[in-house]
């Protein structure tokens, strides 16, 4: 494929520029030179003319045989072309040779094309490729490298087949197995510096190439190799076990030892595991011991040096455990404790009257003087 390539730096290059140095120069000879070659150049690719301008092509680009002598004598001045010889048909002519340049207009070669469509001819070539390959193995010729022959074409392992003779049409002498790394450095290698490692007796093959070789080339293969199965380990913390591991299991007793309650004592022989174990006459003693608070009187809880009366802190008056006020005294840590008497009066607090302010205020109200009829 022909393409042309023209720089991001082309409309200010020190040669694009040089039009205005003309002594005749005028406001657009810049523009109207470096779009004149510009289309040459591209025509010039597109027939494979390697930077050779024929002189029908720069006529026509130019419009008229006036403004194609003003055009080329600019584009001379400047260093966009110059005058050569060609031969066409036996006959010699003459052309224009654009620069070479990479920051102005650069084409590919006709010869390159011609190696590139060679290049992927070969490695198309199943009668080529296979005993290539099934010569090789997956390693390397240059370094010994083993490749993989995925998709990823930028890793250094990505298999490929590479000419030894670049420039000229491979052979299965002349094709070896080569990682991406060495490819990419070797180019074209045209004094030959690279030199392949010899030809292995026992070639390293893998399922994949494996699997190639029997159904693309019909060459029945086995592998020689195959890849050691993984598994993911999570890592191991900065001070302790892996991860993955369970903590030793820690022998629980079958009856946990008691813990005498500051507030209770638990009564002998009971378990202050659940309430149904605690006989009733239990429960009626420990009422009896408890003394029930009147409901005329009302106690206060000393909290952050105030004095909270059980109105202002919605509080029921009872002696409870602190559970969320349940009024459940327990009889050990694990236990719910027993439930004190019922008061006589649960909404007896609701019923008493008012409590007169502590400093009643003045009515500053004042009163309207009676009229006298």
């Amino acid at each position: 494929m022909s393409w042309l390539k023209q720089s991001d730096v082309s409309a200010n290059h020190p040669i694009t520029l040089r039009a205005l140095e003309m002594e005749e120069a005028d406001d657009r000879i810049l523009n109207e030179v470096y779009g004149w070659v510009n289309r040459c150049a591209t025509q010039s690719a597109a027939h494979d003319q390697d930077y050779i301008v024929t002189k029908g092509t720069a006529v026509a680009m130019a419009g008229s045989f006036s403004r194609f002598e003003a055009l080329a004598a600019a584009a001379i001045f400047c260093g966009y072309f110059t005058e050569v010889m060609i031969t066409v048909e036996g006959e010699k002519r003459k052309a224009f040779k654009l620069v070479e340049e990479e920051d102005l207009f650069h084409m590919i070669l006709k010869a390159d094309k011609d190696w590139t469509q060679q290049r992927q001819a070969d490695n198309r070539d199943l009668a080529k490729t296979g005993p290539v390959r099934l010569r090789d193995g997956d390693a390397c010729r240059y370094c010994g490298r083993v490749v993989g022959w995925g998709a990823d074409r930028k890793s250094v392992r990505w298999g490929s087949i590479d000419h030894v003779v670049p420039g000229e049409p491979g052979t299965v002498a002349t094709m070896v197995v080569c990682c991406g790394q060495c490819n990419s450095k070797r180019k074209n290698d045209p004094n030959s510096i690279w030199k392949t490692l010899p030809v292995p007796t026992e070639p390293h093959i893998g399922p994949t190439t494996a699997a190639w070789l029997t159904e693309k080339c019909g060459t029945p293969t086995k592998p020689t190799y195959t890849r050691i199965p993984t598994e993911s380990v999570s890592p191991a913390p900065v001070n302790g076990q892996q991860a993955t591991e369970e903590p030793p299991t820690v022998e629980q007793p079958i009856v946990a030892a008691p813990v005498e309650d500051e507030a209770t004592e638990a009564t002998p022989g009971l378990s202050s595991d659940s309430v149904a174990s605690t006989p009733d006459h239990a429960v009626e003693n420990l009422g009896t011991t408890e003394q029930q608070p009147d409901p005329e009187i009302k106690s206060e809880i000393k909290t952050d040096h105030r004095l909270i009366s059980d109105e202002e802190s919605g509080r029921s008056g009872y002696a409870g455990s602190g559970r969320d006020g349940s009024g459940q005294v327990g009889l050990g840590r694990a236990g719910l404790g027993a439930q004190l008497p019922a008061h006589p009066d649960p909404a007896a607090h609701l019923k008493r009257p008012p409590k007169p302010a502590a400093n009643p205020q003045p009515s500053t109200r004042r009163k309207r003087p009676r009229r006298r009829k």
